[in-house]
């Protein structure tokens, strides 16, 4: 049997990784979800590359790949046939691994009541004409009042109101650089950065990380080297980095401000897990607000589905980023701003970043049970943390996890040296329901262990920096 005439792979879009490796994940979640069946003949090579708009040699690869995996078999002069998965109570349970949100938190009844409501706090007027491009001043006076909450001392009137964290990452990095700029950023970092900072045309460089976070004398050194720099941006997640998982300590943020003060550099803080925060730190947009670009969101405390950002500009720079946010957009919808500045107001957002909180906690306990020894340090809060290993044991455990029916992050999405051999794997634990994580981080233990040359309980070299420490 011959797979559907229509089918073709959903190949993962905004992530750096090679073409083929998303390929193969791609192939690999349609084979396990049984999209396509044991026994069903794949197209031809040169056949799909054409679907896809893809080299012949992209698909070679990636069939080469899924046939060492067991997944595929290659039968000579018929083609490509998926391999027997066995009797159908086999057959492999698919476990996303690789989208990082947080479980779900908001009750049913909470939205319902919160939408029923919607109708009569907004006037007529407002939904029959275009909203303030910068958010409706109510709306900001609610966001402020939550960044004060997170340590930061913002006015309403500088607070811009963007589509999600990742829109206000965008506006940052085009309002504060021209074309040919910098952005230093950890050896591995967010991969929607990554994709903003290419889209404004920045060279992203690598500052090597010491296990405490950005190390402040690499930084320091770089920015001496990238001087003549139309800009210079550090991009940090000082909370909860992601992927390593990590926070900065209150007297690395202060060094770290420190340098970037004495160098001219600008700062684009990240701090969309800012309700995990120890009360111990604050933002560096408090520690050195006239050069920090101020970045938050509620995807990541309250639900994904929430597309509501917060932008705080330095105030010398507000109106290149009104400027920016309005060429970016007309304006946020104002539904989902009064949604949101509802549940600040109410005391939801509160209510259900502690319910987070606690729930992080339980879902790290159940991955440090099961692959401690292969992490650096388990995270203090959150929902990812990071496996750190060479950039081929990566590779091999991301297609190997994939055979088994766990998808995970690319290991060349999070990098920002596309050629660097430092690379790991993140892992995301705030999808799946509690038993079906356990499942699945038990599952992923024993394809470690498969790929480990010596074992679970050896030292896995650290891809943060070559001073890093190994476990």
């Amino acid at each position: 049997m011959t797979a559907e005439p229509g089918w073709q792979p959903r190949i993962g879009e905004g992530v750096r990784a090679p073409l083929y490796e998303r390929l193969v994940a791609a192939l690999a979640e349609d084979i396990a979800g049984g999209v396509l069946a044991p026994g069903d003949r794949l197209p031809a090579h040169r056949d799909l590359a054409g679907r896809l708009g893809i080299s012949v040699g992209t698909v070679t690869r990636a069939y080469a790949a899924l046939e060492r995996q067991g997944l595929v078999h290659a039968v000579h002069g018929r083609g490509t046939f998926v391999s027997d998965a066995g009797p159908a109570d086999e057959a492999v349970e698919v476990i996303d691994l690789s989208v990082n949100v947080p479980p779900p938190k908001l009750a049913e009844r909470t939205l319902a009541s919160a939408l029923a409501e919607l109708p009569g706090s907004l006037s007529t007027a407002e939904m029959f004409t275009y909203p303030d491009p910068l958010g409706a001043p109510r709306h900001r006076h609610a966001i402020a009042a939550w960044l004060r909450a997170q340590g930061v001392n913002a006015s309403p009137d500088h607070v811009l109101i963007t589509h999600g964290a990742q829109h206000a990452l965008t506006v940052a990095f085009a309002a504060t650089s021209e074309s040919g700029g910098t952005v230093l950023a950890d050896p591995h970092t967010y991969p929607g950065a990554l994709i903003a900072a290419q889209h404004a045309g920045l060279r992203v460089l690598p500052v090597d990380n010491d296990g405490a976070g950005m190390d402040p004398r690499a930084l320091d050194a770089a920015l001496r080297q990238t001087a003549s720099a139309p800009a210079r941006i550090v991009y940090l997640m000082p909370t909860l980095h992601n992927p390593y998982g990590t926070t900065l300590s209150q007297r690395r943020r202060r060094d770290i401000a420190a340098v970037c003060r004495r160098r001219g550099a600008v700062i684009v803080e990240d701090d969309v897990y800012s309700v995990f925060r120890s009360a111990r730190t604050t933002p560096l947009a408090a520690l050195v607000p006239e050069r920090t670009w101020y970045v938050n969101g509620f995807s990541k405390s309250l639900s994904p589905g929430l597309r509501v950002g917060a932008l705080v500009a330095p105030g010398q720079n507000r109106a290149q980023a009104q400027a920016v946010l309005q060429a970016t957009t007309l304006a946020v919808s104002p539904l989902m701003a009064q949604l949101v500045s509802q549940w600040i107001l109410d005391g939801t957002a509160a209510g259900v970043a502690a319910a987070l909180r606690a729930e992080s906690e339980e879902r790290l306990r159940i991955a440090a049970a099961a692959l401690s020894s292969h992490m650096d340090a388990v995270p203090a809060a959150g929902f990812h943390f990071w496996l750190p290993m060479p950039r081929a044991q990566a590779e091999q455990t991301f297609q190997l996890a994939a055979g088994q029916g766990l998808l995970l992050t690319p290991p060349a999405a999070t990098l920002a040296d596309p050629d660097s051999d430092r690379a790991g794997l993140r892992v995301c634990i705030g999808r799946p329901p509690l038993r079906q994580l356990e499942r699945a981080l038990h599952r992923l233990r024993a394809v470690l262990r498969r790929v480990s040359p010596t074992g679970p309980d050896a030292a896995i070299p650290s891809s943060r920096s070559p001073q890093a420490r190994t476990r």
